[in-house]
């Protein structure tokens, strides 16, 4: 299964980390500050909320934080032409690997990137002088400490590029302790930034919070903050989104075979977000995911995504720009095994989807590109 090994990485990260050098400097047993809270989501809120500047507010009800929709059983299946050929950029992501930069474009075509990490191990990334601040006091939730050492989480930086380094205006504190590929990143037509954050703290008991937050980057602060969803044990997940006009769409996936093996809820998510804020919950996959990616076609609104299913097999669905879905069909037969897998929108209509099996990636024979074409 392509994800198990993340999670025990990431369980030896938080030994690691702990004894290793942050951007205070060594960790010493005196340095240490949060004793355990009495509610650990109580505190994690209430930190949230004074870090960020806004109120933290939660996916209001009848869908709560743990409810969701499905796809109509009524919905057509998502119909499509394929067609093969060389590919024709890099192949995608492999599940594992650790994706530290997220990117978005805004409506005045520049770049803006969100770094997740730390002040020193993000040296030739980030601009030195930003002037946020990490420490062990204002860590944005508690944990647990190892060998009487305390774990200091990364963080994301979001901003543009100068001389080459990333000068971030917006910044989100502690981003967990699953930093594998925790967060995604979205422009909306205002310039206003959605970043979304799949936080998962093996401290408390893998639990996953999933935040939304809107920040404008010429201000520096943030506007809103959401927890839109939690789960209970994680194995992995990670968020995905994309933005069409005023709109975004967030996806993501959430998985636990620690001991369940089926344990209820499992698949993959999505929710848009308007300025009327959000809409549903709907669960759009029904199985444990090992890779999803988005992308819409920026004429018509038509969002199309590609999932690899962790036990082997990549589906594809769609919803239009008024929120109809299609349910998902299998991309190709031949697709039967592991894949890595990526979308992007290819103008006309028409969507590129790349695959690799090669579980390391960059295997140029078992990288494929699909050019797909959604039919009624």
């Amino acid at each position: 299964m392509n994800r198990r090994l993340p999670t025990l990485l990431a369980a030896l990260s938080l030994v690691g980390v702990v004894l290793g050098s942050t951007s205070t400097g060594t960790i010493t047993k005196s340095k240490l500050s949060q004793d355990r809270p009495a509610d650990d989501i109580a505190f994690e809120e209430a930190q949230t909320a004074k870090l960020l500047g806004v109120p933290l507010q939660k996916f209001s009800a009848p869908q709560g934080l743990n409810g969701m929709d499905e796809i109509p059983a009524a919905a057509r299946a998502f119909s499509f032409t394929l067609k093969s050929q060389p590919p024709s950029g890099p192949p995608p992501r492999v599940s594992f690997e650790t994706r530290k930069i997220v990117k978005a474009i805004a409506p005045d075509g520049s770049m803006y990137e969100a770094y997740c990490g730390r002040d020193n191990d993000g040296a030739y990334e980030i601009a030195p002088d930003h002037g946020f601040v990490s420490t062990f006091e204002n860590r944005r939730q508690w944990y647990e400490n190892h060998l009487g050492y305390g774990y200091m989480p990364p963080n994301i930086y979001i901003g543009k590029r100068e001389n080459g380094l990333i000068r971030p205006t917006l910044f989100f504190r502690d981003a967990g302790s699953h930093d594998t590929a925790p967060h995604a990143l979205a422009i909306d037509s205002r310039g206003m930034v959605h970043l979304a954050v799949a936080d998962v703290n093996i401290s408390q008991d893998n639990r996953l919070d999933m935040y939304s937050v809107i920040g404008d980057p010429k201000t520096g602060k943030w506007v809103s903050a959401w927890l839109i969803d939690r789960r209970g044990f994680t194995s992995w997940s990670s968020p995905s989104s994309a933005a069409w006009h005023d709109k975004v769409h967030l996806l993501w996936d959430w998985s636990d075979v620690s001991i369940h093996k089926t344990a209820p809820g499992m698949g993959a998510y999505h929710v848009e977000w308007s300025p009327n804020g959000f809409g549903r919950k709907t669960r759009i996959f029904t199985s444990p995911v090992g890779e999803l990616d988005a992308a819409v076609d920026q004429e018509s609104g038509l969002m199309v995504i590609v999932l690899a299913k962790d036990n082997g097999g990549v589906y594809v669905l769609s919803r239009s720009a008024d929120g109809i879905w299609t349910r998902p069909s299998l991309l190709h037969p031949t697709l039967t095994a592991h894949n890595d897998v990526s979308i992007a929108a290819a103008g006309n209509g028409a969507f590129v989807i790349r695959t690799d099996s090669s579980w390391i990636g960059g295997d140029s024979a078992k990288t494929k590109e699909w050019l797909l074409r959604p039919t009624q």
